[in-house]
Formats: structure tokens, sequence, C-alpha cells
């Protein structure tokens, strides 16, 4: 915690000493939040939530991040005073934040010098349910991280701007890209902040290195050579992610509660590492797991229903299972691409049934029609694949 005010020239140094502090923090089981699954932004939203820097939109739980939501100016305070642990002021600075409860949050930013309140000259107000632009952003920023001005023209939309400056100095120091990707060659500095972007301006500002959530383990072992694995696992879709360290055979069989046969899940030379589809159509629970390799093998089971979702496009390399969200309601097309040399197959699995979209060997590129409701596919593959929608 800092004694007395700060000035902006310090402000990095602070944020070095304060991060180097701070103890890691274990996420819940399925990342800290609910609400964010398969956001783009997500691994940013865990990596502030780790230092304490947000603490969810939804007291006392805080289990949602309400990532959609715009942030306002006293969210906007709680947030940068989370980030510096900015000590409290006793000088009241705006007439129009009493009894808010982000009152304390913008006196301490007001007397770090991070704001200068909402209506100039006088600045005697903050307008602390004020929703703040993409251009107020980066000026509180450049205030936060004193950083220096810049000579180049980052974007195209933002000439005349009182907020040019400021969203330039922010684009060099690469807390910005830009609001229109791929091209990038727009800010929209009238454009609300979303909380999701929120954490991704903040993380990268902080110098944050990316969290990537987890999911709820059903299920974990390991062991070398031959073996039959006993679980006792729920009745719905699980994905399963094997690895295996030999040079010889390397497969899994999944066994019902007789030992019967059920799948062959994995059946490959040497190293592997992938996921597969286990229980899609199974009417009992697997309670076995087969196991034939000649070195060390590992193994985590987790609920279908706790992958995150994902939007194409989507890359990945070798055997994968993945949720996609666009055809939920509707059908319609996907271009698929594979660069490896052994089989490439992809079955796209409604509920409990599916269609098998590709089966061919080698490189591949083609476009297939797809059903609505096809959530989860399950690829086989030996390269780069990639889906794009």
């Amino acid at each position: 915690m800092f004694t007395k005010p700060v000035s902006f020239a310090v402000l990095s140094t602070i944020v070095v000493m304060t991060l180097l502090s701070v103890v890691g923090t274990a996420l819940a089981a399925s990342g800290t939040f609910r609400d964010d699954d398969g956001n783009i932004h997500e691994s940013n939203i865990e990596a502030i939530a780790a230092e304490g820097i947000t603490r969810g939109c939804n007291p006392p739980t805080n289990d949602l991040y309400c990532p959609n939501g715009s942030v306002t100016r006293g969210q906007m305070a709680a947030f940068m005073r989370r980030a510096f642990s900015l000590p409290s002021s006793s000088t009241d600075y705006f007439v129009d934040d009493n009894g808010s409860v982000f009152e304390g949050d913008i006196n301490a930013v007001a007397e770090a010098g991070i704001t200068k309140g909402c209506n100039p000259p006088d600045n005697d107000r903050f307008c602390p349910d004020g929703k703040v632009t993409r251009g107020q952003m980066a000026a509180f920023l450049k205030r936060m991280f004193d950083y220096p001005s810049s000579n180049t023209d980052y974007f195209t939309d933002d000439d005349g701007s009182i907020f040019e400056g400021d969203i330039n100095s922010i684009a060099e120091a690469g807390v910005t890209k830009g609001c229109n990707p791929p091209t990038n060659d727009l800010y929209c500095p009238s454009g609300l902040v979303k909380r999701d972007q929120m954490a991704s301006f903040l993380s990268r500002a902080l110098g944050l290195d990316p969290v990537e959530p987890t999911v709820p383990i059903l299920a974990r072992g390991s062991g070398t050579g031959d073996d039959v694995v006993s679980m006792n696992l729920p009745n719905v879709p699980v994905i399963v992610e094997f690895s295996h360290n030999g040079s010889s055979n390397f497969a899994v069989i999944s066994r019902d509660k007789s030992l019967g046969w059920i799948d062959l899940l994995v059946n490959e030379i040497g190293n592997y590492t992938g996921t597969r589809p286990m229980q899609f159509a199974a009417n009992e629970p697997v309670a076995a797991l087969e196991i034939t390799a000649d070195g060390a093998w590992t193994y985590k089971i987790w609920r279908l229903s706790d992958e995150p979702e994902q939007s194409c496009r989507v890359d990945g390399k070798g055997e994968s299972v993945i949720r996609l969200s666009d055809f939920r309601n509707s059908s319609g097309t996907a271009t698929l691409t594979h660069n490896g040399s052994s089989n490439f197959a992809i079955w796209a699995w409604a509920g409990s049934s599916r269609d098998l979209l590709v089966n061919e060997i080698g490189a591949y590129i083609g476009t297939v029609v797809v059903s609505a409701g096809s959530t989860a596919w399950d690829i086989t593959a030996n390269g780069d694949w990639s889906i794009d929608c």
C-alpha cells in the first residue's frame, strides 16, 4: 500500500513492485466467472481477477463478470485504484459522488492525478454514472502510466478528437490494437468501453500474462505401461485428454461395467497428446479404460458442457474435441482445412446423433454442409486444421 500521493513518473515502477508482491490466487474450477466462457477477452479477465483488480459484478456472490456491460466512470476509478493499491484520500474532490459506492475510489484516483473531472474548466464533478468512451479510456490510461507522446498517427477515425494524442500514446505502448480487426486502422473513440475490453486494456497496460481458465475435472490419472483403470463417471458426455510418452503403440479402449467393449478412443504410435469424446452416445457410463502403452501416460476427464464454446474461425492441431456455437440454431456451411499426412475426419454431434463431415487422407481443403444443432465436433487429424464458417 502507498502512504502518499503518487506522481505520474513513478507509476510504472509502482506497477512492477505491486505485481511482484502479489501472491498468485488459484482460480475456481471453471474459471473465476460463469458468464465469460469463450469470450476472446476471458484470459485477460482471469488475469486481472487473479491480481484482485476485479471482483465481479454481482456482489456478494461475484460469480459473474458481466463482460458485455459498459464501464462507468465510477467503476473505472475502482479498477484503477485496485490496480495500483492507491491509498485513501481525505479530500472530497467532487460534488456529485456523495453516497456513491465508488466515492473512495474516485477521490483516490483524483489525488493521484489520474482524473481531472468531467466538467472543464470547473471540474468539480466526476459523473460517476457516466459511461466511459474509448477516447476517455485512452486519456485515463495515458495519465495512469505516464505514457510519452507519439509522433505516429495510428488510426484514421480520431482526427480532431481531443483524445487523439492519448490514443496514439497508448497505441504506441501496445495497449490498444484498434477496433476493426484484422485491419485495425480504426479506434472508435466514441464507442463505449465494455467490461471485457476493459480487462484487456488493463492487462496489457500492466504487462500481465494471460491466465487461461480451467474446467472442473471429473477424473484424472497417470501410469506407465499397460493397465486397466476403473472409474465412476456421471452418465453425461465427457471429454478425455490423453498424453503418452513412448515409442510404440498407444491404444485406449473404453469399457462398460461388465468390461464389454464400448469404443476405441486412441490408437497411435509413439508420443501422443489429444482430446477424445466419450459417452456421447453410450447408454451407460464408461466404467473402465483399458490402456496399452510402452511409456508414461496421463488422462483427465471433464464434462462436455464445461468445455468453453468457440465460434468460427477455429484453428487447432491433432485430435481434438471442441464446442462450436455457430450452428446451434441453424444449418450452414463450413470450410475445413488440414495439412497432415494421415487421416482427417470430423464428426459433428447434435445431441446423441452425429454426421460425418469429412473423411480423407492427407492434406485437405473443402466446404461442407453442417446440420443445425451440431455443437460438438470430434476431430481426427495428425496435422494443423482449421474450421471457418
